[in-house]
């Protein structure tokens, strides 16, 4: 999907909102009168981590305007280009749900699902 994030004019990198970040289509000065002019590629740098997280940071000092960043994020367009065991986990949590819509199932979701899901899965240890 398309996403549209408002930052503050910073020189310091900043994480845009959306995960995964697949392209970063535009950046543009937006200033406190609401006009927005589009930033040279030289004025700001950009970069996609292999977490999918999409950073930006001005070059130079900035005023008190804001930065106005397009960008396409999600894991894919459309129902096709999800991974398959994605969609399997997809179709498999849907009948689970609708199998236990009168009351919660006190065992969870089916470990069939989990299982599909793992490798997309963000561990963090702390």
């Amino acid at each position: 999907r398309s996403v549209t994030d408002m930052l503050p004019a910073r020189q310091m990198w900043q994480k845009l909102k959306r995960l995964p970040v697949q392209s970063i289509v535009s950046v543009e000065r937006v200033a406190a009168d609401g006009i927005a002019s589009a930033l040279a590629v030289e004025d700001y740098a950009i970069d996609i981590d292999s977490d999918g997280i999409g950073w930006i940071r001005l070059c130079q000092s900035a005023d008190d305007s804001r930065l106005r960043v397009r960008y396409g994020s999600g894991l894919a367009t459309d129902w096709d280009e999800l991974p398959e065991s994605l969609r399997q986990g997809i179709v498999r949590m849907a009948g689970y749900l609708y199998a236990n819509r009168d009351g919660v199932d006190p065992g969870g979701p089916p470990s069939a699902v989990t299982a599909l899901w793992r490798p997309y899965r963000r561990m963090r240890i702390a």
